[in-house]
C-alpha cells in the first residue's frame, strides 16, 4: 500500500514522502496512529501543505534551541562539595547534577545533552559541553567550590 507520511519516521522517511509499506502495517499502525494517510489523488495535493508545516515547525524548533544554547552560555553555576586539602572531591559533579542546576535556572535539557568524558572530581572552574537538538553546541561554565565548614567546631 502506498502512503504519505505525516510525521518523520526513522526507517521510512520524512514528512510528505510517499512510501510503499505492507498493507497490515499501514492499516493497523500508521493510519490509526495518524502517522500517515493513504496516497490518494486528493491526499497527494496535501503533500506540499504537510511539508510546509513541517518546515515551519523545524524552523521554530531550531530557533528555540539556539535561544536555549545562548542562555546556557550566559549562565554560570556553582556547586558546593566536600573535598580534601588537595582539592579532590569526596563525591563528584555528574550530568544529573548539571541538569538539575540548569532546571532550577529555568533551562530544560536532557541528561543525554550533557557531554562529559568523566564526572568532575576536582575543585575549580570547569567548562562542560552541552549538545542540543540539531547538533547545536553550547559551553556551560561551572565552578566547584569546597563546602564551607562552620567555624564554631
Amino acid at each position: 500500500m502506498k502512503i504519505i507520511l505525516k510525521t518523520r519516521m526513522e526507517n521510512l522517511g520524512e514528512v510528505g514522502d510517499i512510501v510503499k509499506v505492507a498493507n497490515g502495517y499501514a492499516r493497523n499502525f500508521l493510519l490509526p496512529q495518524n502517522f500517515a494517510i493513504p496516497a490518494t489523488s486528493k491526499n497527494l495535493n496535501l503533500i506540499s501543505k504537510l511539508k510546509e508545516a513541517d518546515e515551519k515547525r523545524r524552523a521554530e524548533e531550531l530557533k528555540e534551541t539556539e535561544m536555549i544554547a545562548r542562555q546556557i552560555e550566559k549562565v554560570s553555576i556553582a556547586f558546593e562539595r566536600n573535598a580534601d586539602e588537595d582539592g579532590h572531591l569526596y563525591g563528584s559533579v555528574s550530568e544529573s547534577d548539571i541538569v538539575s542546576a540548569l532546571d532550577s535556572e529555568g533551562l530544560k535539557i536532557d541528561k543525554t545533552n550533557v557531554k562529559m568524558e568523566h564526572h568532575i572530581k576536582k575543585i575549580g572552574e570547569h567548562t562542560v559541553d552541552i549538545i542540543l537538538k540539531n547538533q547545536i553546541e553550547s559551553k556551560l561554565k561551572l565552578n566547584v567550590v569546597p563546602t564551607t565548614k562552620a567555624e564554631d567546631e
